[in-house]
């Protein structure tokens, strides 16, 4: 086969041809992507978000808030995580209805609850929208009402959990606060109530203008020893409660309080208060033993060791103070014994109700700033945009983007297909390669035909009562029934074609074969010789098939006498012969024979009779002499055969006529079995003039001498 390198033109010769395969494919991909689309489509899942923003608080309540104690920057990313944490959480499925409000605490810490707060959580995501301070809450549910109320009920938890977090401290600075004043005010009192009764007892005691200024310095360096006592007492109750061991989850064991806004102590202990709460949350989903709890825990001793350590420091400071005002005060003891005990007590009373009354003014000082921090409620959460109910599911396949998928995934499938199927095919695919391949001409082209058009055409040309085999017989006369068309035009241009093929060598007599059966090898034949006889050329058109004869059947003839009886003597082939007088009286008729000029010089030799022995029948030593005289009677003889691979016939005659022709039916059989026909014939010393391709439909590109062609 000859082989050529494929250009544009060629790839699109082949994807045309092939067209039919390529929708097919691309149906059934598209089909089986819509099916699988369809039924594997997963339960509807919607996504709802809702955005709040982060700020930290710059309000005057945040400032003395910061005053008391010290919590670490809240950066967004550890907010993202807070949103999904189980206070959280176990706001939002309250606000949902999914667990009850008020339960006990070991139903709280039951396994059941438990996993229903977590199971939430796995709905919740949040993420920070670029590099701004807000942040993105998406909520996932199998209903969209409930994925919108899911992911507001979050965004509002979150909001709620953030305001009580940064004012728990307030909260419990104030009962601190509160608690003090208690106590505070009855020691007031009790001072009070000790220097009336001091009074009315001693009545009005005087002293000079000396002994006023000594004992005033006395009462002062007094009263700060009293300061510093308290002071030093505190610090080592504080000391105190931080070596005491904290067993418990309550936050409030092993913590001190302090009004040093700058002190280290004062960040130490916040940064305590931060631990405690959340070694606390930890123990509502772990035991004290899970290493999360105890790495806690490391960082809680840490914290209150360095807070020891400092307190110590302080405690050693206040000790030296007060033992020097202690010395100071033993000074001025020995050196005004002689002042009236009456005006010392007194002086001690007032400073014991100045100092009380100082202490108590700044506490309930302190107690209205924490009462104004408690009632601003300090907000860094902010809802910026609520979710609203999403409209499609997230999960939804995307059907259109799914069918265009596979729209080119069945192009391509068809494509592969289409090129494939054409290497596989063992026909040959052009002229060229034709003729290359069996190293002979191609003589004509026989384009395919529309048979339903032909045998209404037939219909037409014949009487109304014609059965429908006469009407398909009558249909392959394509030469009488619209010798105008492009299939005459094509037997016209293989008479031409033939008539140059043969300008070297009279051509007296033509042999038509194929290599299998229904190739149009009898078509052929049969419109080859009315052509012939149009153009005036006294023609013989013999059916040599004894097996299959159909040459009278298509002109309307009877099948006997023939060649059969021509043969075994019974009568002389001239008798057998049929004219132009028998194809008016046959299925023809005399109208359309009488319109078809030149069917005078055709003449027909019928097949004759059944033989029961074809090939003894169609012996060389009978066949020869009978050939001699048709060759001598007429310009040209043309002999229809029977295919070469079933039968011999055709193979043992060609050698005895001028010329054969193969008849080859593009795509009908393969390369191999055309090859073997040409084989049989040369081995038989046939004079092949070429072949003839039919039910060929022509591609016919811009350049004249380029012809293509596939077949159907």
């Amino acid at each position: 086969m000859a082989q050529y390198e494929l250009d544009v033109l060629d790839y699109w010769m082949i994807l045309k041809k092939r067209k039919y395969l390529i929708v097919l494919a691309t149906l059934l991909v598209v089909g089986f992507t819509f099916t699988f689309t369809q039924f594997m489509k997963p339960t509807p899942l919607y996504e709802a978000s809702a955005r709040v923003k982060f700020d930290r608080s710059t309000t005057v309540a945040q400032q003395l808030l910061e005053s008391i104690t010290f919590a670490t920057a809240n950066d967004l990313t550890t907010q993202t995580e807070v949103i999904k944490g189980f206070p959280v959480m176990e706001r939002v499925a309250q606000a949902l209805g999914i667990v009850e409000t008020d339960l006990p605490p070991e139903q709280r810490r039951s396994a059941e609850y438990l996993n229903t707060i977590y199971n939430l959580g796995q709905q919740i995501q949040t993420s920070r929208e670029s590099d701004t301070n807000i942040i993105r809450i998406t909520a996932t549910a199998y209903e969209p009402e409930l994925a919108e109320r899911t992911a507001n009920a979050v965004a509002q938890a979150y909001r709620i959990e953030n305001i009580a977090a940064r004012n728990r401290m307030v909260t419990e600075s104030r009962r601190f606060v509160e608690d003090q004043l208690a106590a505070l005010e009855e020691k007031l009192q009790a001072a009070e109530e000790a220097l009336r009764i001091f009074k009315e007892r001693e009545g009005q005691v005087f002293l000079d203008d000396e002994a006023k200024a000594a004992l005033q310095s006395f009462t002062q360096l007094e009263g700060e020893w009293n300061a510093i006592a308290r002071q030093k007492d505190e610090t080592l109750r504080q000391i105190e409660a931080l070596e005491r061991p904290s067993s418990s989850i309550d936050s409030r064991i092993g913590r001190i309080f302090t009004e040093d806004p700058y002190a280290l102590l004062t960040k130490l202990n916040g940064r305590l208060l931060e631990l405690l709460q959340d070694r606390s949350t930890l123990l509502i989903n772990y035991t004290p033993e899970h290493p999360q709890v105890k790495e806690t825990d490391r960082k809680i001793t840490n914290v209150k060791n360095e807070m020891i350590r400092e307190l110590r420091s302080k405690a050693a400071s206040l000790q030296d103070r007060e033992n020097t005002l202690a010395v100071q005060i033993a000074h001025y003891r020995d050196r005004y014994l002689a002042f009236p005990k009456a005006a010392i007590e007194l002086n001690r009373l007032e400073r014991e109700v100045k100092v009380n009354a100082d202490l108590y003014s700044t506490l309930k000082i302190k107690h209205q700033e924490l009462l104004i921090k408690s009632a601003e409620q300090i907000e860094e959460v902010t809802l910026i945009a609520p979710a609203v109910k999403p409209p499609k599911p997230i999960n939804a396949p995307n059907v259109p983007l799914n069918m265009a998928v596979g729209s080119i995934m069945g192009l391509f499938l068809g494509v592969v297909l289409a090129f494939t199927r054409e290497s596989l095919d063992t026909s040959i695919g052009t002229i060229e390669g034709v003729e290359d391949f069996l190293k002979v001409p191609v003589l004509g082209v026989i384009p395919t035909f529309d048979e339903q058009e032909l045998q209404e055409a037939a219909k037409q040309a014949l009487p109304c009562d014609a059965d429908q085999e006469l009407v398909e017989g009558v249909s392959k006369l394509i030469t009488l029934l619209d010798p105008k068309s492009l299939l005459s035009e094509s037997f016209r241009s293989l008479r031409t074609n033939i008539q140059f093929a043969s300008m070297d060598r009279r051509i007296k007599s033509l042999l038509f074969t194929s290599a299998g059966l229904g190739e149009g090898k009898s078509t052929t034949v049969i419109n080859l010789a009315i052509t012939l006889a149009q153009e005036g050329q006294r023609v013989l058109l013999v059916d040599a098939d004894l097996r299959r004869p159909i040459v009278h059947k298509r002109l309307g003839l009877p099948r006997e006498p023939g060649l059969v009886e021509a043969l075994q003597g019974i009568v002389s082939w001239q008798e057998a012969v049929r004219t132009a007088t028998d194809l008016m009286i046959g299925s023809l008729g005399v109208d359309r024979v009488l319109k078809s000029p030149g069917l005078d010089n055709l003449h027909i030799l019928s097949s004759g009779s059944a033989a029961h022995n074809p090939s003894e029948c169609m012996s060389l030593a009978k066949l020869k002499p009978l050939l001699a005289e048709m060759q001598d009677a007429y310009d040209i003889v043309l002999f229809d055969t029977p295919p070469i691979l079933p039968v011999t016939d055709a193979v043992a005659m060609s050698s005895r006529i001028d010329g054969t022709v193969l008849v080859y039916q593009v795509g009908r059989i393969g390369r191999n079995a055309l090859k073997r026909a040409k084989f049989l014939l040369d081995h038989a010393q046939a004079n092949i003039m070429g072949v003839v391709l039919t039910n060929v439909k022509a591609e016919i590109s811009t350049e004249a001498t380029f012809y293509r062609y596939e077949y159907r």
